[in-house]
């Protein structure tokens, strides 16, 4: 699994990749659901262990290609290079569904809310992470335990 600065690098060079050559690739933004209430409930040991747990989770569930690491807090993203929107979509309902059908052994019953985002002519990671973090929320506010893929249109920074 790895850190914040390695994701931030192969996000830069995916972007750069597909302005090249128009490839395409999706990120997916996954954020453990009542996490809060874990660290409250049961301590940051247990919270610390069921961050473990979801990381083994998403590493099997991955393809070798896709980078996948913790993007902070209790959120991962995923980079999935030459996945275009329909097959990333797919990707994370199966994940989603890893995550939830077997309890977590540090805390029981978990369950993840799930962004995903596709790279668009013109986009910028930026924009690419603002789709997938406002798609994850639309997911949360839904009822949570869900996939959302972000809407159409471009995001630009401020």
């Amino acid at each position: 699994m790895f850190n914040r600065r390695h994701l931030d690098a192969v996000l830069i060079s995916e972007l750069e990749r597909h302005r090249r050559d128009g490839s395409l690739f999706s990120i997916i933004l996954i954020d453990v659901d009542r996490f809060k209430a874990i660290n409250d409930n049961h301590g940051h040991q247990v919270g610390d262990r069921v961050l473990v747990e979801m990381a083994e989770r998403i590493l099997e569930t991955t393809r070798d290609a896709d980078t996948v690491g913790r993007w902070g807090g209790e959120e991962f993203l995923i980079i999935c290079p030459d996945a275009p929107p329909h097959a990333a979509v797919l990707f994370a309902e199966r994940l989603r569904r890893t995550v939830s059908e077997q309890p977590f052994q540090a805390a029981g019953a978990m369950t993840a809310s799930l962004g995903v985002a596709s790279v668009q002519p013109g986009d910028t990671i930026h924009g690419m992470i603002s789709r997938a973090d406002q798609a994850l929320y639309r997911g949360k506010n839904n009822g949570r335990d869900r996939v959302e893929y972000a809407e159409e249109g471009l995001v630009t920074p401020p």
